[in-house]
Order: structure tokens, then sequence, then C-alpha cells
């Protein structure tokens, strides 16, 4: 009887088991406003396959758009996010630019990728940790299971792939109205200025000229 008894719970657990570990994939995909690499980048994943059967998209608004680069609702929970992927030495992880791309515990990179099948396949079949609901939840042990890639990353000087596609707003920590004046509008001002000198000086030539041609008259 007791045998009996054990198999039948054994048959009301695995299947939750079952579907809990292949529950939908969740694909964070934290943008800018307009970014078109983000288009893109939602466009690749709507075009697989196993989308909608294995995984769904959640855009984050980590900035508002990509030109004033306005911090975005969404702003603080994607710097905690990359920041604890950082520390377990993800070199692409960083809110600096847009695409930042998040599976689960095992993807989390900045910059448009069309090679993320396999990362949305390894989380559905280990079963998505989303690590990006924990943070959202305010623990902070949300990156203690995930695998270390090496040394911590320094986000202020990350040193993964410049050449990614991807939309860079140059310091996450300051907006584009706060970081001062650019090197295109430092060389504006400075011909400006330039202009404006040689024409007082030209104006101030002629006035003397005028001046001596009046006295000799």
């Amino acid at each position: 009887m007791k045998k009996y008894l054990l198999s039948f719970i054994l048959l009301l657990i695995f299947p939750l088991v079952v579907n809990a570990k292949n529950e939908k994939v969740k694909v964070y995909i934290y943008e800018a406003g307009g970014c078109p690499y983000c288009e893109a980048q939602v466009e690749y994943l709507k075009g697989l396959d196993s989308y909608n059967k294995k995984f769904t998209i959640v855009r984050k608004e980590l900035y508002v758009d990509h030109v004033a680069w306005a911090k975005g609702k969404e702003y603080d929970n994607g710097v905690k996010v990359a920041t604890g992927f950082a520390n377990k030495g993800y070199a692409d992880a960083n809110y600096n630019a847009t695409p930042f791309v998040v599976i689960s515990d095992v993807y989390a990179a900045t910059g448009y990728n069309t090679n993320l099948e396999s990362y949305i396949n390894e989380a559905y079949e280990k079963g998505d940790k989303d690590i990006v609901k924990c943070v959202e939840s305010g623990k902070d042990n949300c990156f203690d299971k995930v695998e270390s890639k090496g040394n911590p990353i320094d986000l202020n000087n990350p040193s993964g792939d410049s050449n990614t596609d991807t939309y860079d707003n140059g310091n996450a920590e300051t907006s584009n109205s706060s970081k001062g004046i650019s090197n295109s509008d430092l060389m504006w001002t400075i011909i400006i200025c330039t202009i404006i000198n040689l024409s007082v000086y030209i104006i101030k030539s002629n006035k003397d000229k005028y001046d001596i041609l009046s006295n000799i008259k």
C-alpha cells in the first residue's frame, strides 16, 4: 500500500517539477527610446521559432531616448542588474549603452546579438532564474549562484568588446544636459569667436583708415 501511495505522490509532483523547469524564459531588453539596435534586437528575437513558445520579450526603459540620454523609469534597476553581472566578471554587461540584454543567469551583455538562441534554450532547459525579477523584488542575494566569468569589471572603465553594435551615451551617470560642452560645440564656439574677433579687427582697421584719410583732407 505504501509503495502505491508513494508512486501516486510522485505522479502528482513530477508534472509540477517539469512545468516549473520549462516555463517560458523572460528575455529582458534594456533600451533607449528610438535606439535602432534595440529595435533590431527585438525583431531578431521575434523571428526565432521559439518566440512565445520557449521565451517572451520584456522591454525595459533604461533611457528615455538615445539623444538626450535622460534616465528612464527602469534606469536604477538596469544599473543594479548590470553591476551585479559585472561583479561576476561579465565583461559586456554595461548600462552605459543599449541594448543591454539579460537572459536568466546565463547571459548579460550590451550590444546587438544574433546568437541568443542557445542561451535561451539553456535557460529554458535549466529553468529561468529570472535575475531581473529577483533584483526588482529587492533581494540582496540574487547573484550568489550566478557563475563567475572572471574578475569583477569596473563599469566606469569597461573592458568589453568596443566594436559591438550599440548606442553609447558615454557616461551613464550624467545626462546630456550635464556633460558640459562637447568637442563639436567647442569647435564651433572657437570658430564663431574667431569670426567675431576678425570682423571687429576689420571694422576697426577700416575705421582707423577712414579717420586718417579724413584728417588728411
